[in-house]
């Protein structure tokens, strides 16, 4: 009987330990799993945590690159700034020195215009002399023809000289250089006359030749040259010097042969064309003077 009870008691005691172990080891996988959860989430945070990193380095390495490029473009727009500053100061000193430049041509056009003024007033003065040696040469007819002359040589400066043909001299054409000579030479042979020298060339001689000897008339081929003078002097057109290809040797028969048919044709009809082609080359003088006044220029090539 008591080894029976005490089997049961036996037996009771060990399924109470088996329980109990049981419980624990429940237990044990309880925490086991917990455990294992918390690491798993631990290691899906922490490779979460790394993908996070890794992007943010990608993204960081990113932001250098616009950070360099924006570097660029601060440099390339202060360099393009720095030459436009440049270029902006040369640009004002060529203005500032252009400025000066049109104040000192100014300055320079207003003196010349000055000087211009004073030559047609001198000329005016001239011719208005001249129109009255005219007058009073015609009322006294040829005893003041020596005075004329005079006055020619004076205000005009025109001379005649002999030599190898006859030479026609003028000066009093160009306003910059009074004193500079205009001359052509002219000879008479087998009764036409030859141009032998013009100095400077001026622009149809030849034709003006041919009209000489067709009408024979030697002042108004003289008056006609000086015109042309002039012209080419006021145009700028001078050229060098001019020698008749068909010149020969002159002898002292042709000079005489030159001074006595000039004088003779030309003494009949001189009285009664003498004021009138005066007074046609004053009226062109006049016409010459009063286009260098509406053209400034002309008077600044001259």
């Amino acid at each position: 009987m008591a080894h029976a009870e005490a089997s049961f008691d036996l037996r009771r005691r060990m399924q109470h330990q088996r329980a109990a172990i049981q419980r624990r080891i429940a237990h044990t996988r309880d925490r086991a799993a917990a455990t294992a959860d918390a690491f798993s989430a631990a290691l899906l945070s922490a490779r979460s945590i790394a993908n996070q990193t890794v992007s943010n380095r990608a993204q960081l390495n990113q932001l250098k690159q616009q950070l360099r490029k924006l570097e660029a473009d601060l440099a390339q727009a202060l360099s393009v700034q720095t030459s436009k500053r440049s270029k902006h100061k040369l640009m004002g000193d060529s203005i500032l020195n252009t400025t000066a430049t049109n104040d000192q041509l100014r300055s320079l056009v207003m003196d010349q215009r000055a000087t211009r003024d004073e030559y047609v007033n001198a000329i005016s003065n001239q011719l208005q002399a001249i129109e009255s040696l005219e007058a009073e040469s015609d009322a006294k007819g040829d005893t003041n023809l020596d005075k004329a002359i005079m006055w020619y040589s004076k205000f005009l400066g025109f001379q005649v000289v002999g030599g190898e043909g006859v030479r026609f001299v003028f000066s009093k054409i160009d306003v910059q250089s009074p004193d500079k000579e205009y001359s052509f030479c002219i000879k008479l042979i087998e009764e036409r006359y030859i141009l032998v020298q013009c100095v400077p060339f001026v622009d149809g001689s030849e034709e003006l030749l041919k009209d000489l000897n067709c009408n024979n008339d030697l002042y108004k081929f003289v008056r006609t040259m000086r015109e042309r003078f002039q012209m080419a002097t006021i145009s700028g057109n001078l050229q060098a010097i001019s020698f008749s290809p068909d010149m020969s040797s002159i002898t002292s028969s042709s000079i005489s042969a030159l001074s006595l048919n000039s004088g003779s044709e030309n003494n009949t009809k001189q009285r009664y064309t003498r004021s009138r082609s005066k007074n046609q080359e004053i009226a062109t003088k006049k016409g010459l003077a009063s286009r260098s006044v509406a053209s400034p220029g002309s008077m600044e090539r001259c």
